[in-house]
């Protein structure tokens, strides 16, 4: 409330000096005037609250349709479409960039009419419907050539390269970074430049043209040393040292590591360091340089075990198994072989507790079972030295016990075997929630923004980190908490992963009305686990256009809400078929909270995972859904 009135006020203040005004031009500009404060406004609002950046623009709109001022009318259209671009609101914001179109096609201004067909196809993009993409870039593209509207391919080209690599087509996706980058050369754009050629390399080395690869990536160095810009000239020396190695250019390969892990040393980033370490062991494998790789082995372990990095702590293991192989020392080879295989059990199945557990309860039943037995027994033997006439009745007497005892007993046993499943997965649940390699991670990037003295970014990384880490703990008391404290907790979670990575996660909520969040109450950290699952196996990390939906719809039939998380990853198929056997511990964790709860309860959740290339083949990406009965 308070928010439309502040936005009223401005516009009440502002047709007042209008009301003063001596001539209709100068009442003219006022009220354009008026209009451009409001997009300005709105867009300063866009990257903080959200929702006041939409609700000052729609009055933007509705001035500018009162005073019939079209250009500024198209604009705000326009404005309002990338609002809910940002808000993740997609089928809104192209029925704002539709209109947009309309009016800016019916005022002649061809740039804008380009710009805003552009945007749809940037939608498209992020649904992963690159067909439809790829309609919309190449009428972009159309209406710039002929206009000769330059400044306009620029960005276009390397987005028009994207789409035809998504679509598998490296031919013309080569041929359209190399138009983009001709294009930024002619106007010394550098960023663009970067960019077509780290694109150029990729593609080289998919097709292993490592020459063509080394040119490009060298090409790039060169510009990215003008810039400053030390991440991207460490990540351009790793994989020129990488092509170096594949092409037995073992020097030159060594060269460019030790530049490159000159700089991770210096930024401190456990994951960056990692990486390097595990290629300078490949180099010193290749180059039959045994105890130098049993050192970068030793260091991988090290750090793999200080993060808390399964997946790398495999790695390390393996590297070792490969080594003492290739050197015939086979007994230490096995070990490693079997340490391998003991961390791949742990990160697949967290030991396999649960088949444990059944294996202890059904030897516990067993003893149980001979122990009766054994009192039978004895029974029989006293009964046979017992009088006739008491026999039967001692006989009922010591059987009714033995039932009782029994039930007791199995009773008993059925409570303790599901105390000892919940302690465990409490256990399994609190490192799920505090993750030590998490923290870890995070406090490496709060230190690398320190030494970087971007302090404002390390006190908004921490304080972020601190609010996360106190909801959790907070909520891990409770049994179940509110819907809306769950979507707090997911938003903070996702935003810190933004924060430590360069690209950015896009993320939405999609609310049915009817459901009011306070009221609605859930398992507290159900979802975590699947976005946790899609940033790491469906490598969102990795993927530029990470987008990550989370819808909540109210079942009235089951009376329960229907809770979906959907991102645009590789897909639980291709992640299988990347990681072989490994499973995700996120997920055992989420299935075995899933059997806690529907053993305690009457109302039962139900999981379903779902790799979306199964519902259409121009799709890729997860959708996980469950089914969480209503505790209003």
């Amino acid at each position: 409330m308070s928010r439309n009135i502040y936005i009223l006020f401005i516009i009440f203040c502002t047709f007042t000096s209008v009301l003063y005004a001596q001539n209709d031009e100068h009442i003219l500009n006022e009220k354009g005037q008026i209009i451009s404060n409001l997009l300005d406004s709105s867009i300063s609002y866009r990257d903080s609250v959200k929702n006041i950046s939409v609700e000052i623009c729609e009055k933007a709109i509705q001035v500018a349709e009162k005073e019939k001022s079209d250009s500024l009318l198209a604009l705000a259209l326009k404005t309002q479409g990338i609002n809910y671009y940002y808000l993740g609101q997609f089928d809104s914001s192209m029925v704002y960039y539709d209109r947009a179109v309309l009016k800016f096609k019916q005022l002649g201004n061809t740039i804008q009419v380009g710009k805003t067909i552009g945007n749809i196809g940037i939608i498209y993009k992020k649904r992963g419907e690159y067909s439809k993409a790829l309609e919309y870039y190449l009428k972009e593209q159309k209406l710039f050539l002929e206009i000769n509207y330059t400044v306009g391919l620029i960005p276009l080209y390397p987005n028009l390269g994207n789409i035809s690599v998504s679509m598998n087509n490296l031919q013309r996706a080569e041929e359209y970074y190399k138009l983009g980058l001709k294009l930024a050369e002619d106007v010394s754009n550098l960023r663009v430049q970067v960019n077509c050629l780290n694109n150029l390399g990729v593609i080289y080395e998919k097709q292993n043209k490592f020459e063509e690869a080394l040119k490009v990536y060298k090409k790039s160095l060169s510009i990215v040393l003008n810039t400053g810009n030390i991440r991207m000239e460490s990540r351009l020396y790793l994989n020129l040292g990488i092509i170096y190695r594949r092409t037995n250019a073992f020097d030159k390969a060594a060269i460019y590591l030790n530049k490159s892990f000159d700089i991770r040393k210096l930024r401190g980033d456990t994951e960056e360091l990692l990486k390097i370490y595990n290629e300078m062991f490949e180099l010193a494998f290749a180059k039959e340089e045994y105890d130098k790789a049993r050192q970068f082995a030793a260091t991988m372990y090290e750090l793999a075990k200080m993060s808390g990095s399964g997946d790398w702590l495999g790695d390390s293991q393996n590297a070792y198994f490969r080594l003492y192989k290739k050197t015939g020392n086979y007994k230490l080879a096995l070990e490693s072989y079997e340490k391998l295989t003991a961390i791949g059990d742990s990160i697949n199945s967290a030991f396999n507790d649960e088949m444990y557990n059944d294996l202890m309860v059904k030897y516990d039943m067993d003893q149980t079972k001979q122990k009766m037995e054994l009192m039978t027994q004895k029974t029989k033997i006293k009964d046979l030295e017992l009088d006739k006439k008491n026999a039967w009745l001692i006989a009922m007497i010591v059987f009714m016990i033995l039932g009782v005892i029994g039930i007791v007993v199995a009773f008993r046993m059925n409570k303790l075997r599901a105390e000892y499943k919940v302690m465990s997965l409490d256990q399994k649940v609190l490192l799920s929630q505090m993750n030590p390699h998490f923290i870890f991670n995070a406090l490496t990037s709060v230190q690398s923004l320190v030494l970087d003295n971007e302090t404002d970014k390390a006190f908004s990384y921490l304080s972020k980190l601190s609010g996360l880490v106190r909801g959790v703990l907070e909520n891990s008391t409770h049994e179940y908490i509110s819907m809306r404290e769950e979507l707090d907790i997911l938003s903070a979670y996702i935003d810190l992963q933004n924060l430590r990575f360069e690209n950015t996660i896009t993320y939405r909520f999609d609310i049915d009305a009817e459901i009011d969040l306070d009221e609605v109450y859930i398992p507290p950290m159900l979802a975590q686990p699947i976005i946790e699952n899609a940033l790491v196996h469906g490598e969102l990390r990795n993927n530029p256009d990470a987008t990550i939906k989370i819808c909540l719809f109210k079942n009235e039939e089951n009376n329960s809400i229907d809770f979906t998380v959907e991102d645009n990853g590789i897909g639980i198929l291709n992640s299988k078929k990347r990681k072989g056997n490994h499973k995700s511990m996120a997920t055992d964790i989420l299935k075995d909270r899933v059997k806690i709860y529907n053993y305690n309860s009457k109302k039962n959740i139900s999981i379903k995972v779902i790799d979306l290339k199964t519902l259409n083949k121009e799709l890729h990406g997860t959708r996980v859904s469950f089914s969480v009965p209503n505790q209003a």
